[in-house]
């Protein structure tokens, strides 16, 4: 009985590509949550790169409604990725959903 290296080398490598993919996706998704709540008022970004507690009138949280939502949208798609990989994985890996 011997490995089949070949078979062996392709699971490694789809293990590593679809955890690289499901962590880089989340990680767009909180970006993007991050960007909406900036976006929203919530927080300001300083000069110096740092994130602190919104001032007033910047930004116009009014203005900005448009720019929220789609941002908000997007996050929940880049979430919704990740939560089918994750879910597809675990169909894969369990023989009674077969």
């Amino acid at each position: 009985m011997g490995i089949d290296w070949a078979a062996f080398l392709l699971v490694a490598l789809v293990a590593v590509v679809s955890a690289c993919f499901v962590v880089s996706v989340y990680s767009v998704g909180l970006r993007f949550w991050s960007a909406a709540d900036t976006r929203a008022g919530k927080y300001t970004v300083k000069d110096d790169g740092t994130i602190g507690p919104a001032t007033a009138g910047f930004p116009d949280p009014n203005a900005a409604a448009g720019a929220v939502r789609v941002l908000r949208a997007l996050a929940v798609v880049c979430f919704v990725l990740c939560a089918a990989a994750v879910l597809y994985g675990i169909y894969l890996i369990v023989p009674a959903f077969h």
